[in-house]
């Protein structure tokens, strides 16, 4: 019986020698998606926030003090050069004026009849001066006495249409203090705050004078171009940036001010940006576990490469990568975080945007 058995674990041990070893499998290669980096960017837009200024807005001021007798003038309305804005009561002026003129006329003849009288030698050099001292200081008291009543009129000294009227009728006003303010309604300025990063782009020797951003009106699609004016060179403390003042000419339908604005800029054609660069998509760029590392995964063949890049600017479309890559680099824009270096993979055959929507 025992060695039937024996016999019979002999056998089974020769058959499973006979049978042949499991074959392992091999994994398919992960299918990717992927790009070819294209010519470097030639334009770089970026988009800034602001606001409608009024141009010119200038406070219009008495330069004598009283009560003013009429203001003639509303917010919005529309006035000439020249025009009559408003008045004071003129009534003491008038009277001074009125007593400088008797002054000045009687220092006149005066002098007359001293010039007489010294001819005939009978006043001397002196009170002879002493006349012609007194008539030039009439003479001076006559011209501000004048000068002054005219203060009493304030008028607009460009077309514009008035912005403000801060005053009314009756009011004290004080020399300085404003009463009217008005604006040009043929121009309209645009106000937009910027970083010191992009103020240091401006070189005059680079600038492109000619070029003109793109400005769209509040909720409006049209858009319109303007033209660079000024900037400050000094950073408000508040908001830690600069102010950027653009103009262009006021339409038929008055944009008015405080009107909000889109600027969009191409830094390239303005001239701003020295930053030159491949443009890729954020799937194709893959952050390192250190602060400011990307990389991007390049084919080479069936393989990929790992290799670090350098990120000039991100933007509405990506990335503009400065460094690490060339103008026919194929790079990999799908399932990054599953590669490893010399990693063989399979390209799909959709394009990379329907392989990331799936």
């Amino acid at each position: 019986m025992l060695n039937k058995m024996s016999l019979a674990a002999l056998c089974m041990m020769l058959l499973a020698g006979c049978q042949e070893p499991p074959q392992l499998q091999e994994a398919a290669p992960l299918a990717v998606s992927s790009l070819t980096v294209d010519q470097p960017v030639t334009s770089q837009f970026r988009t800034f926030k602001g606001q409608v200024e009024a141009a010119e807005n200038t406070p219009l001021a008495f330069r004598v003090e009283g009560e003013l007798q009429r203001v003639l003038v509303k917010s919005g309305q529309q006035v000439k050069k020249g025009e009559l804005l408003a008045e004071l009561d003129a009534d003491k002026f008038q009277q001074q004026r009125n007593d400088a003129q008797v002054q000045f006329q009687l220092a006149g003849k005066q002098l007359q009849r001293g010039r007489e009288l010294f001819e005939r030698k009978m006043i001397s050099k002196a009170e002879l001066d002493e006349l012609s001292a007194n008539h030039k200081l009439a003479t001076v008291n006559f011209n501000s006495a004048k000068r002054r009543l005219g203060y009493t009129r304030l008028v607009a000294p460009f077309d514009g249409v008035i912005a403000d009227v801060p005053k009314e009728s009756f009011e004290a006003v004080s020399p300085g203090e404003t009463v009217v303010s008005l604006y040009q309604d043929d121009l309209l300025y645009i106000n937009i705050a910027v970083s010191d990063n992009v103020l240091a782009m401006i070189n005059p020797q680079q600038v492109n004078r000619s070029y003109q951003p793109m400005a769209r009106f509040g909720i409006e699609s049209q858009t319109y171009p303007v033209t660079y004016r000024e900037h400050t060179g000094e950073l408000e403390p508040q908001s830690q940036t600069y102010r950027m003042w653009f103009e262009m000419p006021q339409r038929e339908s008055a944009i008015l001010p405080g009107t909000s604005v889109s600027l969009r800029v191409d830094m390239a054609e303005a001239g701003l940006s020295t930053l030159q660069g491949y443009q890729l998509p954020m799937t194709a760029i893959e952050a390192g576990r250190e602060t400011g590392q990307f990389f991007v995964w390049k084919l080479d063949g069936n393989q990929v490469q790992k290799v670090e890049v350098g990120i000039g600017q991100l933007n509405n479309d990506g990335a503009i990568v400065s460094s690490g890559v060339s103008e026919g680099d194929h790079v990999v824009t799908s399932s990054l975080r599953k590669l490893r270096e010399g990693m063989e993979v399979s390209l799909l055959s959709k394009p990379a945007e329907e392989a990331q929507a799936e």
